[in-house]
């Protein structure tokens, strides 16, 4: 393994999850990386620990014994109990750097989500998985947002680029356009979200509108960049799969000279990492797409001359 330079060494990422042998996030099988930090807060959002800057403190009710050795740990004054029901007060343990509690509980009811890599630290991981990836895999660095970390993801890049390993990341492209397209001279494959074309419901449904999202998306699609980009449009019952919003995003990826959309039916698979948090899941009651729908979405798209696929695993 070639040894990092000096920035390298010096360059730390907040990582919340490193998956090895994953066939959902590129093409092959890869190593995905989840980056904390997001720009965007989507109301589906399946990884919320992502969304935080630091690491998070997640509590899990099914395993805490209520012994309360946290509360009696904590040099903040962050847990209480309410009704025999351990609380923690997010805003107080988002400021601790201890985290005395995690020691404490014997049951690993606490978990701590997020902590800080090197450049070369990640690099020794893959050195060790890249055996696994066969000849199309490699890495994926997802999230949160991958390219939020700037200095970081930038370095890791670069890394993987010099021991040619394929890289592949997952973005909403919602980020300065000079970095957003600086980045992408070290990426092989781009999943990037296409979530509302209507920049108001985009700001109601994520907190930020699209004009930077579809601009990042557009540029890149008309710069000479050796990549491949595949939009991904997570359908969200009652939300973005209108008709009217659904073939509006279709004919902006045909436009921009694209020809490939991959349609990701919304799931709850993430309504637990709330609780665990502490904080409310908005998308409790929805219900996934139908099949039918899901279908008729697809039909749609390849009558555009689209190359469709539905789900998360990669079939090129």
């Amino acid at each position: 393994m070639m040894m990092g330079s000096r920035a390298n060494q010096d360059a730390m990422g907040l990582i919340f999850d490193v998956q090895g042998h994953s066939v959902h996030d590129g093409p092959g099988t890869r190593t995905t990386v989840f980056l904390s930090g997001c720009p965007l807060h989507c109301v589906w959002c399946s990884n919320p620990e992502g969304l935080y800057r630091s690491p998070v403190v997640m509590h899990k009710l099914s395993r805490c014994q209520r012994c309360g050795n946290c509360l009696r740990s904590c040099p903040n004054g962050a847990v209480r109990v309410d009704n025999n029901i351990l609380l923690h007060d997010r805003e107080i343990c988002a400021k601790c750097t201890s985290y005395n509690c995690l020691d404490t509980c014997y049951q690993e009811a606490l978990e701590l989500s997020g902590r800080y890599y090197s450049v070369d630290e990640l690099m020794r991981i893959f050195q060790r998985d890249r055996q696994f990836w066969g000849s199309k895999g490699g890495v994926t660095f997802s999230g949160g947002e991958p390219l939020l970390q700037k200095e970081f993801i930038i370095e890791i890049l670069k890394a993987c680029k010099s021991s040619f390993i394929h890289t592949c990341v997952e973005t909403t492209s919602c980020m300065d356009t000079d970095f957003f397209m600086e980045a992408m001279q070290y990426v092989d494959w781009a999943f990037t979200d296409i979530k509302h074309m209507d920049s108001g419901e985009h700001r109601r449904l994520t907190g930020v509108g699209n004009e930077l999202i579809l601009n990042n998306i557009r540029k890149l699609a008309s710069a000479s960049w050796n990549g491949v980009m595949v939009p991904r449009v997570p359908v969200i019952p009652g939300e973005n799969d209108s008709p009217e919003n659904m073939e509006r995003t279709v004919r902006f990826i045909k436009d921009i000279g694209l020809d490939v959309v991959n349609l990701l039916p919304f799931h709850r698979l993430g309504e637990s990492k709330y609780r665990q948090l502490g904080l409310t899941y908005a998308m409790a009651d929805q219900s996934p797409p139908s099949d039918e729908a899901m279908r008729a979405l697809q039909a749609m798209a390849e009558s555009y001359g689209l190359y469709c696929f539905i789900g998360w695993e990669t079939p090129f």
